[in-house]
């Protein structure tokens, strides 16, 4: 992974921000211009976006990037809200569906570890407004 803000000290770099997030960042702001441009929205006041559990996305860091990238766009000044995805899950030796707080929790139903996870793992731009 790459990363953003490496701040030097005593010979070395630690490093701050993932650039992850602001490839994304750049994604929402592009597909959201996009739309509103095709919608007649001048100014997009609120993106709102769902991210997964198991995504492997730190909002904390999509919060920090957002502004970033909508800078000198039609959602610049924009409130990016962050709405979670939790996770859900088929057991593959049972075949129960359910809803784990983690991946490493096993099912319910039978006490087995092997599952497929049907939700928790996407990210999404649900909506987003302007005038």
């Amino acid at each position: 992974m790459i990363y953003i803000n490496a701040v030097r000290r005593a010979g070395a770099c630690r490093l701050e921000r993932p650039m992850h997030e602001l490839s994304l960042c750049e994604s929402i702001t592009g597909l959201v211009a996009d739309c509103a441009a095709r919608e007649g929205i001048g100014r997009v006041t609120r993106v709102t976006v769902a991210i997964g559990k198991a995504s492997a996305i730190d909002p904390e860091a999509l919060l920090f990037c957002f502004p970033i990238t909508t800078e000198g766009t039609v959602a610049a000044g924009a409130e990016l809200v962050v709405e979670q995805i939790a996770l859900r899950a088929r057991c593959t030796d049972c075949g129960a569906e359910f809803a784990p707080l983690s991946r490493m929790a096993p099912c319910p139903a039978c006490g087995g570890f092997a599952k497929t996870l049907l939700a928790g793992q996407e990210m999404q731009v649900v909506s987003f407004e302007g005038e």
